[in-house]
């Protein structure tokens, strides 16, 4: 796959098959446009690619920042291994939110990609104040409006899987993105709390994305190209005042120098809620009953 951001390259992009969105997420219904457009794409003997962009614009006009599903990094990958041919990437920034939807399709869609067939969901919205839509497109595009994908009658959708996320619903997300849940960030240093009571943890940096409701779960644990299996918890650590909600995951096997290393966590499962304990040697034990009921669904899921 070629990866142009903020650049473009005719000689590859035109007359190809064009498919358009934030991909917030990469789920089945995102999915469902790629195998779309590929399909077309042989059948005319041409290629196909995406045009998407960073940040995400609903990150860009959020007050808070933290509503991402997946990182740009993990987007590409994903999008990479769907086969593209190409993927254009456009920094969303004030000027690019300001250029008006005439514009936007002419000096970019035409002028710079120049696309035989363009691909967008129902719901498309592009240009200055978002006044752009498919009809828009149609006065100078060959468009084919991508109908919803659904899931037990609903829509298959970045929103729904926000929903998931927030309600602690990890083990349904899979039915929406077609793999778990799962978020990039590096190791940093706690407080030495876990070490202290015989837990030692690997807290991560969530970044920018969409905090999961607080509270026990069940992960699968990735760095340096091999996966462990552990027990993680996000919130605040009631039992012993924390102010800040940090994600801590306790891994069944000991890895050595892990700090400000890069690292995956896969939401397999939410446990239980947080809860304050009146002293540490309850917390130790709810965690022992935790890690036992933890161990079982990670060697039984498929």
């Amino acid at each position: 796959m070629k990866l142009f951001q903020n650049k473009f390259s005719k000689n590859i992009t035109k007359k190809s098959i064009l498919v358009i969105g934030n991909f917030d997420g990469v789920h089945l219904g995102h999915k469902s446009l790629f195998l779309r457009a590929k399909k077309i794409a042989k059948k005319n003997k041409t290629k196909f690619g995406a045009l998407t962009f960073n940040p995400n614009p609903k990150e860009f006009f959020s007050k808070d920042k933290k509503i991402n599903i997946i990182n740009f990094s993990d987007k590409i990958k994903i999008l990479k291994n769907l086969n593209l041919d190409y993927l254009v990437v456009l920094k969303f920034n004030n000027k690019l939110r300001s250029i008006s939807a005439k514009d936007f399709i002419n000096k970019i869609l035409i002028d710079k990609i120049n696309p035989s067939l363009t691909i967008v969901g129902k719901e498309f919205r592009f240009g200055k104040n978002r006044i752009g839509n498919i009809n828009l497109l149609k006065e100078k595009l060959n468009v084919l409006s991508a109908p919803h994908i659904k899931f037990s009658k609903k829509k298959i959708s970045s929103s729904e899987v926000r929903k998931l996320i927030s309600k602690g619903k990890v083990d349904a997300i899979k039915k929406y993105l077609g793999r778990n849940w799962l978020i990039s960030g590096k190791i940093i240093n706690g407080r030495g709390v876990g070490r202290r009571i015989g837990f030692r943890t690997a807290n991560i940096d969530l970044g920018n994305y969409l905090e999961p409701k607080k509270g026990v779960y069940a992960v699968n644990f990735f760095i340096k190209n091999k996966k462990y299996k552990g027990v993680a918890n996000f919130g605040d650590a009631p039992t012993f005042k924390r102010n800040k909600a940090v994600l801590e995951v306790h891994l069944f096997q000991s890895i050595k120098n892990i700090y400000n290393k890069e690292a995956k966590v896969e939401f397999v499962k939410y446990i239980r809620e947080e809860k304050k304990f009146k002293n540490t040697s309850l917390l130790i034990k709810q965690i022992n009953k935790d890690v036992k009921k933890v161990k079982k669904i990670l060697n039984n899921a498929r």
